[in-house]
């Protein structure tokens, strides 16, 4: 009896470690899904492409292959939203602008992001920046890979710059030809797309990069 009572007290063990490990496991699986959701709905508004403005709550969606804006309805499952169907919208006090036909700087054939795509606005006033953000897949994990957009003049087109820091000096440096020695920094690869933020501070107001800090350079840009 007593060999039995301890078999029996080896089996619950297993039967409890096992549980655990499922549980464990499915905790995972859900936290992994929960990234492909920025953030619970918030207050906000969006436009449709005939103009027409509608309030609600909303999110953004995230997968793969796609972003899309969700309008809550209570109970029943979320309104889905693609840019074809948007000029913009708010969520709290984040602005998105959905863009058309943006082209990447130094590949004006090529168009990464389709036809349209949504936006966040970063900057507004004399240049104007945008960020885009979208899931990828890198050796079987999930990331966010941001990518920079920028309008320098009200006249000029929207352009997305590069992530890869050759391709980055070589094309992004064009955008800043009127202030030589920032042009001169970037092409030769001594601040790159981690150093955007300074870039645009320190062509805003006329310093020399090396002078602008992280800190001081993102006070301007929404966070």
């Amino acid at each position: 009896m007593s060999h039995l009572r301890i078999a029996g007290k080896l089996m619950l063990v297993v039967v409890l470690l096992l549980a655990g490990t499922v549980a464990h496991s499915q905790g995972r699986h859900a936290r992994f899904m929960q990234v492909t959701s920025i953030g619970k709905f918030k207050p906000g508004f969006y436009t449709l492409l005939d103009g027409s403005r509608h309030g609600g709550k909303l999110r953004v969606w995230q997968d793969l292959e796609r972003n899309v804006v969700q309008v809550e309805q209570g109970k029943a499952d979320p309104i889905n939203l693609q840019t074809a169907d948007l000029q913009g919208f708010t969520i709290g006090t984040d602005s998105f602008a959905v863009v058309r036909q943006v082209a990447m700087v130094g590949a004006p054939t090529e168009k990464p992001f389709g036809e349209a795509e949504f936006f966040r606005v970063m900057l507004t006033g004399r240049i104007q920046v945008l960020q885009h953000d979208q899931l990828m897949r890198s050796h079987n994990t999930v990331g966010h890979l941001n990518i920079w957009l920028l309008r320098m003049s009200p006249e000029s087109a929207i352009v997305g710059l590069p992530y890869e820091q050759s391709a980055f000096a070589q094309h992004a440096s064009t955008l800043f030809v009127d202030n030589p020695l920032l042009c001169q920094r970037i092409r030769a690869g001594l601040v790159g797309p981690d150093d955007f933020k300074r870039i645009i501070y320190a062509y805003l107001f006329k310093r020399e990069i090396e002078q602008v800090s992280y800190e001081e350079a993102a006070n301007i840009f929404r966070q």
